[in-house]
């Protein structure tokens, strides 16, 4: 692996941004929804806010089958501000191209790339995003390229927690994604160990083997939190080389063969590809880190193209204009 793929920096913390939100535990009766009930019945759809999913109760697969996939944001860093004592980003370019391509003709998401953004501009785009009407959606994805430490990851400005920024689209929030997937992509550093790696040793005695819809609306309770993938570019306090993970993602998202598994088994061929086909000058080693909340299978099935319609699917939103 070349020398020029640095791991991100580690930082010197700012005063964190955050957004309004409530904590874990707080389970008192003042701060739990008033129609939150052990048990659920049809009966119950009187005074409980009604919410529809685009699929039945036991179905195996999310539907992706609405008139448009959905949106794909794609939130780049390569500079900071000089106070946050940040390297620049500047050797992945190519990859968020390479991405962001893949992304909008192989997958078809409508992309939008947002560059250096300072966190006030970041939250407003997801909530902007949150309060859009998903219905003719099949899911939706975000993708963080920047800067992280300890579970922080860094806007041009200052670091900044992505939970309160995902927890808005829970299925009592943004309804209209209840039962779709959510999708959070994120190449950044969790801190500053390395994986040195572990030499497996080949056993001559072992013998090896050569292969190793839309339905009824029937009244049930989705967990709030429910239909989240979250996927890190490395597991919980290491660093993470810069294109590795997304290097990776472009390799099993573009491949023809691939394309037959649900996006799981796609992204699991990704932890694979990363944990055994990288590794540094020094012989350091990386795996991503998956968290599914899933509760079905997501397949990204070819939609139907309308003839004579030219669409661009891809927009880039440069900070210096926008904010």
């Amino acid at each position: 692996m070349s020398s020029d793929d640095f791991v991100d920096a580690q930082p010197v913390p700012p005063v964190e941004a955050s957004i309004v939100s409530q904590t874990d535990n707080e389970t008192s009766s003042a701060t739990r929804p008033q129609h939150s009930r052990t048990n659920f019945s049809s009966q119950d759809c009187v005074d409980y806010p009604i919410i529809t999913v685009p699929v039945n109760k036991d179905t195996q697969c999310y539907n992706m089958h609405h008139k448009r996939r959905g949106d794909a944001y794609i939130f780049h860093h390569t500079e900071f501000d000089s106070n946050l004592v940040l390297g620049e980003r500047k050797d992945d370019k190519d990859l968020l191209q390479k991405l962001s391509d893949i992304l909008a003709d192989r997958l078809e998401f409508n992309v939008k790339v947002f560059k250096d953004l300072k966190y006030k501009k970041i939250e407003e785009e997801i909530k902007k995003a949150a309060h859009e009407n998903h219905k003719n959606s099949d899911c939706i994805l975000f993708v963080f390229m920047t800067h992280g430490s300890n579970d922080k990851l860094y806007a041009r400005n200052t670091h900044y927690t992505l939970d309160p920024l995902r927890s808005l689209f829970t299925s009592e929030k943004c309804r209209t994604l209840a039962g779709k997937p959510k999708i959070f992509i994120i190449q950044a550093c969790r801190g500053s160990l390395v994986d040195e790696g572990t030499l497996i040793p080949l056993c001559p005695n072992r013998r090896i083997s050569s292969s190793a819809m839309d339905g009824p609306s029937i009244p049930y309770k989705l967990s709030t939190h429910a239909d989240f993938l979250i996927a890190y570019a490395t597991v919980s306090n290491y660093a993470a080389y810069r294109t590795w993970f997304l290097q990776a993602l472009c390799k099993v998202l573009d491949s023809e063969e691939n394309q037959k598994d649900d996006f799981l088994s796609m992204m699991t061929t990704v932890q694979r590809e990363v944990a055994i086909s990288f590794e540094s000058e020094l012989g350091d080693k990386q795996i991503p880190s998956l968290t599914s909340l899933l509760t079905r299978k997501i397949y990204f099935t070819q939609k139907e193209k309308p003839r004579n319609t030219l669409t661009n699917r891809m927009s880039c939103i440069n900070s210096n204009i926008s904010e």
